[in-house]
């Protein structure tokens, strides 16, 4: 019986070696993944949490609806991944977020009962780092990210951290200029390949 296999690379932007070597094996790159980060100390803005709440059990079917369509565009995307696997993946994510698992919180923005977005985030010791932040369409363009994210920073700061790291995709120009307008530089830069082999079941 013959499946399909996928292997990923990811290599700094910088390491032509590497490059080089994955593309003469037949990678091919699906992505460029840049790295923000942001020191508190540098950040101008008075942070705080209002508005913004730790998100329940009872949250997990809404929030599973909203990132299961709000990712479309990464790495995790057709052909590479279908659509369905992309939204299970995301929906897993979060729902291991609102347990605590893998990232140790889960907020979320909401409006009369209806929710707006959410932001995951997982501490390291002084560091912090965002794992997933959606914001459902119809709130879009009104300040919802920057606030979850100023709500995120005031929860790190909670746990003494003292920097802030979020990775986004080159091509996502709405995150790049969010992050770079609260502050944020660039930390790293990273491609990723993949490559398709058969395996003999």
């Amino acid at each position: 019986m013959e499946g399909i296999s996928l292997l990923q690379a990811k290599t700094p932007t910088t390491d032509l070696n590497t490059i080089h070597w994955l593309q003469q094996h037949g990678f091919q790159l699906v992505e460029t993944e840049i790295t923000f980060v942001l020191e508190f100390a540098k950040f101008p803005e008075k942070l705080t949490a209002c508005e913004c709440r730790i998100a329940e059990k009872t949250d997990v079917a809404a929030l599973k609806k909203l990132v299961g369509s709000a990712f479309p565009h990464t790495r995790f995307r057709p052909p590479y991944f279908s659509q369905a696997e992309n939204q299970r993946f995301y929906a897993k994510w979060i729902e291991n977020a609102v347990k605590g698992e893998f990232d140790d919180l889960c907020l979320i923005a909401e409006q009369d009962g209806k929710l707006q977005g959410t932001i995951s985030l997982r501490f390291n010791g002084k560091t912090a780092k965002i794992g997933l932040l959606a914001v459902a369409s119809e709130f879009q363009r009104q300040g919802i990210a920057k606030r979850l994210l100023s709500a995120a920073i005031s929860h790190a700061k909670h746990h003494n951290a003292e920097n802030l790291h979020i990775t986004t995709q080159l091509s996502n120009i709405a995150a790049i200029s969010l992050y770079q307008s609260i502050g944020a530089t660039i930390s790293e830069t990273n491609y990723w390949f993949y490559q398709f082999f058969c395996k003999y079941l």
